[in-house]
């Protein structure tokens, strides 16, 4: 089982170093890959961002280097910061906080999942995914935003690609016993998340 302890840094399973975990109300919308951008860019603007040409087109276009550039878009667009931004910078900035939180959230639920599994063939593949998805959020928080605040943007690109991977660890885990993941939602949540922050943190190191 999981032990919690809201603290100011992350969570623990009792058998690993204490991690901590924020308790973290985070909602966002969830983007199919398949949207047209001009819907995406109406959705920005259900969202509270500033209507203005430029700040939307700024958005469009750093999305549009990205390997999902819809996705990009909608994500940014559920945080009202983007729509301060002016650099890559900062959309990578946003864009590594919504996925910091969006593991952190997904980790204290995963967590709270394990009573379900306890003594049953499910139990050490949850095991796997407590594991990873409680480490990806911890080497978020402590590793991957210091190192880009502190301009290491390889570093923190290393670091989100190597939380990205939660997901996938955790679905081969209930793949291996041939059950079907009851995380398998949270699972691509993370992985699509990580996914665009570390595409936004690659164009800083590539410029």
């Amino acid at each position: 089982a999981c032990i919690y302890r809201y603290v100011e840094s992350p969570c623990i399973a009792p058998t690993q170093q204490r991690l901590g975990i924020y308790k973290v109300q985070t909602t966002m919308a969830s983007a199919a890959t398949s949207l047209a951008m001009v819907l995406v860019v109406l959705a920005a603007l259900s969202y509270g961002l500033p209507a203005t040409r430029s700040g939307i087109d700024f958005i469009a276009r750093t999305c549009k280097k990205t390997t999902n550039p819809a996705l990009c878009v909608a994500m940014l667009s559920a945080d009202p910061k983007s729509g301060h931004a002016s650099t890559e910078h900062d959309l990578a900035s946003v864009a590594l906080q919504i996925a910091t939180n969006t593991a952190k959230k997904n980790a204290a639920i995963i967590c709270d999942l394990g009573g379900k599994y306890q003594g049953k063939p499910e139990g050490p593949a949850w095991d796997v995914c407590v594991k990873a998805h409680v480490i990806a959020a911890a080497e978020l928080m402590i590793d991957a935003r210091p190192s880009f605040n502190g301009g290491h943007y390889a570093d923190a690109l290393k670091i989100v690609s190597e939380a990205k991977g939660a997901g996938s660890t955790c679905e081969n885990a209930f793949k291996g016993i041939h059950k079907k993941s009851p995380m398998a939602d949270m699972d691509r949540e993370t992985m699509e998340r990580c996914g665009v922050a570390g595409d936004l943190i690659g164009l800083l190191v590539l410029s």
